[in-house]
This record gives C-alpha cells, sequence and structure tokens, in this order.
C-alpha cells in the first residue's frame, strides 16, 4: 500500500486489499493481547467498504473475494470488537499533509456511505458516533468516557 499511495508504483488491485484486509486482523489482534482497552483508527469493515470503492466490481474474482471478506467481517468483528467509534469528520489535507491520503480524498464523501453500510451489516457491534468538529484532545476524552461508561477500562 505504501509502495502505491507514496510512490506511485501499481495501482489499487485486489492483492494489495487482500494485504490490508488481513493486516486489519492480524496487527490488533497481536497487539491486543498486552492491552486492556486497544483503539484502533480503521477496522476491517472500514477496508473492505474502500476496496468496493476502488476495485473494478465487475471481475469475478473481485466480487467473489469482497463477498467472503464481507461475510468474514459479519463473523468476526461482533466476536473481536466491543463497539465501533465513528467519526464523520473529512480529512483536510491542507491540515497537515497527510501523504496516505492524498489518493483518496475524492472518495471522502462516498467512502463515508460505505464504511456505514458495510457496518450495518454486522450484527450486534454498537457503533458510537462521536461528535463532529471536536479536536484531537476531545476525541480523546470523548472516546475514553465511552469506553468507560462501557464498563472496559478496571479500576
Amino acid at each position: 500500500m505504501e509502495d502505491i499511495v507514496l510512490h506511485n508504483q501499481g495501482t489499487f488491485d485486489l492483492v494489495a486489499e487482500v494485504d490490508l484486509f488481513a493486516q486489519h486482523f492480524t496487527v490488533p489482534l497481536r497487539a491486543a493481547r498486552h492491552h486492556q482497552v486497544l483503539i484502533t483508527d480503521k477496522t476491517p469493515a472500514n477496508v473492505l467498504a474502500l476496496a468496493s470503492l476502488v476495485l473494478d466490481l465487475t471481475e469475478p474474482a473481485t466480487a467473489t473475494v469482497l463477498g467472503a471478506a464481507d461475510a468474514f467481517c459479519r463473523a468476526w468483528m461482533p466476536h473481536a470488537y466491543d463497539a465501533v467509534v465513528y467519526c464523520s469528520d473529512r480529512y483536510d489535507q491542507k491540515a497537515g499533509g497527510d501523504r496516505m491520503r492524498e489518493k483518496v480524498l475524492a472518495l471522502q464523501d462516498p467512502a463515508d456511505d460505505a464504511i456505514r453500510d458495510t457496518l450495518s451489516r454486522v450484527p450486534n457491534l454498537p457503533i458510537l458516533e462521536m461528535p463532529l468538529g471536536l479536536t484531537a484532545a476531545e476525541r480523546v476524552q470523548w472516546t475514553v468516557k465511552r469506553v468507560e461508561e462501557m464498563g472496559l477500562l478496571a479500576g
């Protein structure tokens, strides 16, 4: 993904998306073993939703693989996630220059719709809507408060 986004080597393809999808299972699993609470910036559902926007869904292999990935998200996420904190704020490239987002900035609105749709298909997964326009510090405070309210932090 880094080669595609930062170095303009290659394009978004099924192999890159499957690799990214798999990382969103394996990396949090490894990290969660050592922490009481793990907060990530994306879920496998995010990756699946974005893949549906950047890949050719008329390709039979792509449609089949993304269908399987959707089923996997629906099966796995209710067991691995206590909740999803959903932030709908739009990223402003002028605010910080995150080069990893440059190629997908124009997809923010369609991505929001696709991610919400993908998450809506995951059963028994609470979606906590973060208020818009919070600063980074306010986002952390808001999230910590919700985590505490859910009883996920031991005293």
